[in-house]
């Protein structure tokens, strides 16, 4: 047995099992002397008697059950009958975390079970050994498994700073009862605190890493059947299926590795039809974005932060962020034509925090633009232009840009996933050439995605490096495009 960051010494003298187990030197040295003490793992090259620490823990275990505190409990000797059942206990409730512990009462004293949500690590260990002080021991359920059953860390109460890993069969071992189980998405604190030995298993929704309840919220206010609704439902239950589908997957994987008689599952997950994001057209998913972007409540902009983390925005209009520097010259020329705007959810995109000290409009383009405590702008892009007129030139800056026959002046329009570059061989610079190739055919295309290859000119093209500021003409990029010969840029 390793603690976390103190590896036990390999050979132990008397003076050194008392340190282990927080006892006087006398008393070992007096179990010694009586012949009473651990199993002798041998002498030294000098003659002395030294032990291993797992033969010193099984011997407090066995004779001394008030030092248990501070023996792991995979030494403990199994249990003589069952445990009695003490309830629950609350070791952490705060809005976003919650940690519940299971407590049953041994002849060596309380040994409590951590059930926590999201996962704390040891930090959970450390709070439970706070809340917990006559605890004889504390583990905590992690996210995966062991060997034998859910993954399991202990704390000595005795010792808060030597945490350890448990087989799931000694903790049962120990109170002489199956545990109880409950998928990660399950752990409710509500589920937890319902339950008591004998309880049949409880059918109840998963509960998904998301936070959906700003998501349903929205979906109960707006306006029935319309895209808003739609597209909120939808993502609210693609997420309620992804966390069921994770339940049932954790417990069939417990009762392929389970040691019989060891575990009791305690929830099940409640079944959600399978469910994708193209059970709702793109189209309205798009427009049901639009809905919610525009809004000026928290509750939209906790929906929009939402969906950033499950898919960065997959259906929003726009897709990267990009800084934009007013004193270069292109963006000079589109800085003048913002406008001043109310903050709506779109802005949660720029600035989640609110530091902003001017939020702003691209007219052209409704994209939210912000600008910060220096002066820095910065703009959410469009994943495709609005524009009317066909594309006239690339501008190979910082953002990139492009301008259309009519004049008008644009940031150059980006996936969420990608970023534009040139000057190499590489992904940015081939976003870029596949951009120029859509926008030559259709000034309104949507921004590139990856995966596919623009023509070998254009490649060429922005894989060289040019000058920042370099105006790439459309009859250039036509050229380019078909692998006819061209005068470069000047």
């Amino acid at each position: 047995m390793r603690f976390t960051g103190s590896p036990e010494p390999e050979r132990l003298d008397a003076d050194g099992c008392a340190r282990l187990l927080g006892v006087p030197p006398s008393r070992t040295r007096r179990a010694v002397d009586d012949g009473v003490f651990a199993r002798l793992a041998g002498y030294d090259a000098c003659g002395r008697p030294y032990w291993h620490a797992e033969d010193v823990y099984r011997w407090a275990a066995r004779t001394a059950p008030e030092l248990r505190d501070r023996v792991p409990i995979g030494y403990w000797p199994a249990a003589r009958r069952p445990a009695r059942y003490l309830g629950t206990e609350t070791v952490v409730d705060w809005s976003d975390r919650s940690a519940t512990a299971l407590g049953w009462r041994t002849a060596a004293g309380p040994v409590w079970v951590v059930w926590d949500h999201p996962l704390g690590g040891d930090d959970t260990l450390a709070e439970a050994a706070r809340r917990l002080p006559s605890a004889a021991a504390i583990t905590a359920v992690g996210g995966d498994f062991g060997f034998d059953g859910p993954a399991l860390r202990g704390v000595l109460p005795a010792f808060p700073d030597r945490v350890y890993d448990v087989p799931w069969s000694a903790l049962s071992r120990a109170v002489g009862a199956p545990v109880p189980f409950w998928p990660f998405e399950l752990r409710v604190p509500e589920l937890l605190k319902a339950w008591h030995p004998g309880a049949p298993p409880v059918v109840a929704p998963a509960v998904p890493v998301q936070n959906h309840v700003p998501v349903l919220c929205l979906a109960s206010l707006v306006e029935p059947g319309s895209p808003a609704q739609r597209v909120l439902t939808n993502l609210a239950r693609i997420w309620q299926h992804r966390a069921a589908e994770a339940a049932a997957r954790d417990l069939a994987t417990l009762d392929r590795i389970q040691v019989p008689g060891t575990t009791v599952v305690a929830a099940v997950p409640l079944p959600v039809p399978d469910t994708v994001p193209d059970d709702v057209d793109r189209s309205v998913r798009r427009a049901g974005w639009l809905e919610i972007l525009s809004r000026d409540d928290v509750l939209a902009s906790a929906c929009v932060r939402q969906a950033m983390l499950w898919d960065g925005g997959a259906d929003f209009p726009f897709g990267n962020p990009e800084t934009v520097e007013p004193d270069s010259a292109p963006g000079a020329e589109w800085t003048e034509r913002l406008v001043p705007a109310r903050r709506t959810a779109a802005f949660t995109l720029l600035d989640p925090d609110r530091s902003a000290v001017e939020t702003l409009l691209d007219p052209e383009t409704d994209a939210p633009v912000i600008r910060t405590g220096n002066g820095t702008l910065h703009v959410a892009v469009p994943q495709r232009l609005p524009a009317t007129s066909p594309l006239a030139e690339v501008i190979l800056d910082s953002p990139v840009w492009v301008r259309t026959r009519d004049g008008v002046l644009y940031p150059a329009p980006m996936d969420r996933r990608q970023r534009l570059s040139w000057g190499y061989r590489g992904s940015g610079a081939s976003a870029l050439a596949l951009l120029a190739d859509r926008l030559l055919a259709d000034v309104n295309a949507l921004a590139p995605e990856g995966g596919e290859a623009a023509p070998p000119g254009l490649e060429e093209l922005m894989a060289t490096g040019w000058p920042r500021g370099t105006v790439l003409t459309r009859g250039l990029l036509e050229a380019a495009r078909a692998g006819r010969p061209y005068t470069g840029p000047a």
